[in-house]
Protein backbone atom coordinates (compact mmCIF):
# COMPACT_ATOMS: atom_id res chain seq x y z
CA UNK A 1 0.00 0.00 0.00
CA UNK A 2 1.38 3.26 -1.16
CA UNK A 3 1.67 6.50 0.77
CA UNK A 4 -1.18 7.93 -0.82
CA UNK A 5 -3.65 5.05 0.67
CA UNK A 6 -2.41 5.48 3.79
CA UNK A 7 -3.90 8.81 4.42
CA UNK A 8 -6.86 7.86 4.03
CA UNK A 9 -7.31 5.78 7.55
CA UNK A 10 -6.96 7.55 11.12
CA UNK A 11 -5.13 4.87 12.49
CA UNK A 12 -3.17 1.54 12.10
CA UNK A 13 -3.59 -1.77 14.09
CA UNK A 14 -1.62 -4.90 14.06
CA UNK A 15 -3.67 -7.53 13.13
CA UNK A 16 -2.96 -10.87 15.35
CA UNK A 17 -4.68 -13.37 13.71
CA UNK A 18 -4.27 -16.78 12.07
CA UNK A 19 -2.97 -17.82 8.61
CA UNK A 20 -4.93 -20.67 7.96
CA UNK A 21 -7.13 -20.98 4.45
CA UNK A 22 -10.15 -22.24 6.40
CA UNK A 23 -9.59 -18.55 9.32
CA UNK A 24 -9.28 -16.50 5.83
CA UNK A 25 -13.16 -15.88 5.75
CA UNK A 26 -13.90 -14.52 9.33
CA UNK A 27 -10.31 -12.59 9.54
CA UNK A 28 -11.17 -10.76 6.10
CA UNK A 29 -14.58 -9.80 7.94
CA UNK A 30 -13.12 -8.31 10.59
CA UNK A 31 -10.27 -6.21 8.55
CA UNK A 32 -13.21 -4.87 6.40
CA UNK A 33 -14.78 -3.68 10.10
CA UNK A 34 -11.71 -2.18 10.88
CA UNK A 35 -11.44 -0.26 7.45
CA UNK A 36 -14.80 1.06 7.29
CA UNK A 37 -14.08 2.76 10.92
CA UNK A 38 -10.70 3.99 8.90
CA UNK A 39 -8.61 1.80 10.33
CA UNK A 40 -5.62 -0.03 8.60
CA UNK A 41 -4.83 -3.49 9.09
CA UNK A 42 -0.97 -3.73 9.73
CA UNK A 43 1.98 -5.68 10.56
CA UNK A 44 0.70 -9.35 10.70
CA UNK A 45 3.84 -11.60 10.62
CA UNK A 46 3.33 -13.82 7.39
CA UNK A 47 0.11 -11.46 5.94
CA UNK A 48 1.32 -7.85 5.86
CA UNK A 49 5.11 -8.32 6.48
CA UNK A 50 7.61 -10.85 6.39
CA UNK A 51 11.21 -10.33 6.99
CA UNK A 52 14.52 -12.64 7.02
CA UNK A 53 15.11 -12.83 10.46
CA UNK A 54 12.66 -14.95 13.02
CA UNK A 55 9.08 -14.64 14.11
CA UNK A 56 9.34 -13.18 17.42
CA UNK A 57 11.40 -10.53 16.73
CA UNK A 58 9.24 -9.75 13.70
CA UNK A 59 6.53 -9.22 16.23
CA UNK A 60 8.49 -7.31 18.40
CA UNK A 61 9.32 -4.80 16.16
CA UNK A 62 5.95 -4.24 14.70
CA UNK A 63 3.37 -4.37 17.49
CA UNK A 64 5.22 -0.87 18.62
CA UNK A 65 4.89 0.75 15.47
CA UNK A 66 0.87 0.17 15.50
CA UNK A 67 -1.70 2.22 17.53
CA UNK A 68 -3.15 -0.80 19.23
CA UNK A 69 -3.36 -4.08 18.81
CA UNK A 70 -7.14 -6.30 16.91
CA UNK A 71 -6.90 -10.09 18.15
CA UNK A 72 -8.95 -12.22 15.45
CA UNK A 73 -9.78 -15.25 17.66
CA UNK A 74 -10.38 -18.30 15.81
CA UNK A 75 -10.95 -22.27 16.68
CA UNK A 76 -7.52 -23.88 16.20
CA UNK A 77 -7.16 -26.16 19.06
CA UNK A 78 -10.09 -28.90 20.45
CA UNK A 79 -9.61 -28.45 23.97
CA UNK A 80 -10.99 -31.39 27.09
CA UNK A 81 -10.69 -29.91 30.86
CA UNK A 82 -9.40 -33.81 32.06
CA UNK A 83 -11.78 -32.74 35.71
CA UNK A 84 -15.41 -31.22 33.96
CA UNK A 85 -14.72 -33.21 30.90
CA UNK A 86 -15.88 -30.00 29.22
CA UNK A 87 -14.34 -29.39 25.69
CA UNK A 88 -13.60 -26.45 23.92
CA UNK A 89 -12.30 -24.94 20.44
CA UNK A 90 -9.34 -22.46 21.77
CA UNK A 91 -7.03 -19.97 20.17
CA UNK A 92 -3.18 -20.27 18.42
CA UNK A 93 -0.77 -19.78 21.02
CA UNK A 94 0.44 -16.94 19.12
CA UNK A 95 -2.17 -15.10 19.55
CA UNK A 96 -1.89 -15.24 23.52
CA UNK A 97 2.08 -14.32 22.65
CA UNK A 98 0.83 -11.38 21.12
CA UNK A 99 -1.54 -10.16 23.02
CA UNK A 100 0.73 -10.73 25.91
CA UNK A 101 3.46 -8.84 24.33
CA UNK A 102 0.75 -5.70 23.41
CA UNK A 103 -0.09 -5.75 27.42
CA UNK A 104 3.84 -5.40 27.84
CA UNK A 105 4.42 -2.69 24.98
CA UNK A 106 1.30 -1.05 26.27
CA UNK A 107 -0.96 -1.05 23.54
CA UNK A 108 -4.68 -0.68 23.47
CA UNK A 109 -6.10 -4.00 22.77
CA UNK A 110 -8.81 -4.64 20.80
CA UNK A 111 -10.34 -8.55 20.19
CA UNK A 112 -13.17 -10.11 18.17
CA UNK A 113 -13.98 -13.91 18.87
CA UNK A 114 -15.92 -16.21 16.40
CA UNK A 115 -18.25 -17.97 17.97
CA UNK A 116 -18.02 -20.86 19.76
CA UNK A 117 -14.16 -19.68 20.45
CA UNK A 118 -12.67 -19.98 23.53
CA UNK A 119 -10.04 -17.13 24.19
CA UNK A 120 -8.72 -18.85 27.43
CA UNK A 121 -7.68 -16.97 30.87
CA UNK A 122 -5.38 -13.88 30.03
CA UNK A 123 -7.68 -11.64 27.37
CA UNK A 124 -10.97 -11.73 29.41
CA UNK A 125 -7.98 -10.21 32.20
CA UNK A 126 -6.98 -6.85 30.48
CA UNK A 127 -9.89 -5.89 27.89
CA UNK A 128 -13.52 -6.73 26.48
CA UNK A 129 -14.03 -8.40 23.57
CA UNK A 130 -17.19 -8.87 20.97
CA UNK A 131 -18.30 -11.86 19.17
CA UNK A 132 -19.28 -12.33 16.57
CA UNK A 133 -20.80 -15.44 13.74
CA UNK A 134 -20.01 -13.40 10.44
CA UNK A 135 -23.82 -12.72 9.78
CA UNK A 136 -24.92 -9.40 9.02
CA UNK A 137 -28.13 -10.01 11.24
CA UNK A 138 -25.49 -10.35 14.16
CA UNK A 139 -23.20 -7.62 12.64
CA UNK A 140 -25.92 -5.09 12.08
CA UNK A 141 -27.04 -5.72 15.92
CA UNK A 142 -23.59 -4.66 17.37
CA UNK A 143 -22.20 -2.63 15.07
CA UNK A 144 -23.04 0.28 17.87
CA UNK A 145 -21.18 -1.81 20.23
CA UNK A 146 -17.80 -1.89 18.11
CA UNK A 147 -18.29 1.68 16.80
CA UNK A 148 -18.18 2.36 20.65
CA UNK A 149 -15.25 0.08 21.08
CA UNK A 150 -13.23 1.44 18.32
CA UNK A 151 -13.84 4.97 19.03
CA UNK A 152 -13.06 4.52 22.85
CA UNK A 153 -9.75 2.46 21.50
CA UNK A 154 -8.94 5.55 19.40
CA UNK A 155 -9.80 8.10 21.84
CA UNK A 156 -6.61 5.92 24.41
CA UNK A 157 -4.72 6.32 21.61
CA UNK A 158 -4.74 9.80 21.30
CA UNK A 159 -3.99 10.27 25.00
CA UNK A 160 -1.08 7.78 24.83
CA UNK A 161 0.47 9.93 21.51
CA UNK A 162 0.09 13.38 23.22
CA UNK A 163 1.33 12.08 26.64
CA UNK A 164 4.17 11.30 24.59
CA UNK A 165 4.00 14.57 22.53
CA UNK A 166 4.30 16.20 26.15
CA UNK A 167 7.04 14.23 27.11
CA UNK A 168 9.30 14.74 24.32
CA UNK A 169 8.45 18.66 24.89
CA UNK A 170 8.92 19.09 28.71
CA UNK A 171 12.49 17.08 28.13
CA UNK A 172 13.33 19.36 25.03
CA UNK A 173 12.43 22.25 27.76
CA UNK A 174 14.16 20.83 30.37
CA UNK A 175 17.47 19.64 28.54
CA UNK A 176 17.22 23.32 27.29
CA UNK A 177 16.96 25.37 30.47
CA UNK A 178 20.13 22.70 31.57
CA UNK A 179 22.04 23.85 28.71
CA UNK A 180 21.26 27.46 29.64
CA UNK A 181 22.33 26.94 33.12
CA UNK A 182 25.43 25.34 32.33
CA UNK A 183 26.77 28.40 29.80
CA UNK A 184 25.89 30.84 32.13
CA UNK A 185 27.77 28.66 34.46
CA UNK A 186 30.57 28.77 32.17
CA UNK A 187 29.87 32.47 31.55
CA UNK A 188 30.23 33.05 34.91
CA UNK A 189 33.52 31.03 35.43
CA UNK A 190 34.68 32.83 32.51
CA UNK A 191 34.40 36.00 33.96
CA UNK A 192 36.27 35.07 37.30
CA UNK A 193 39.17 33.65 35.36
CA UNK A 194 40.12 36.71 33.28
CA UNK A 195 42.62 38.57 34.43
CA UNK A 196 41.85 41.49 36.98
CA UNK A 197 43.38 45.00 36.13
CA UNK A 198 45.22 46.64 38.60
CA UNK A 199 44.48 50.06 39.56
CA UNK A 200 47.24 52.05 41.07
CA UNK A 201 46.24 55.62 42.38
CA UNK A 202 48.61 58.38 42.30
CA UNK A 203 49.54 60.24 45.34
CA UNK A 204 48.67 64.05 44.80
CA UNK A 205 51.42 66.85 45.56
Amino acid sequence: MNQADQTNYISKAFISCSLRTEDKQFVDFIESILKAYKILPFGTVGKFSAAPTNTAELMKKNIPLADFVVVVATPIYFQKDITTENTTFAISEMLHVESGMAYMADKPLVVFVQEGTNVGNFIPTITQYITLNGKEVDLNDKWQLIGLLLNNTYTIVRQIKEQADNKVFWNTITKGLALFGGLKILESFSEDEKPKRRTVKRKTK
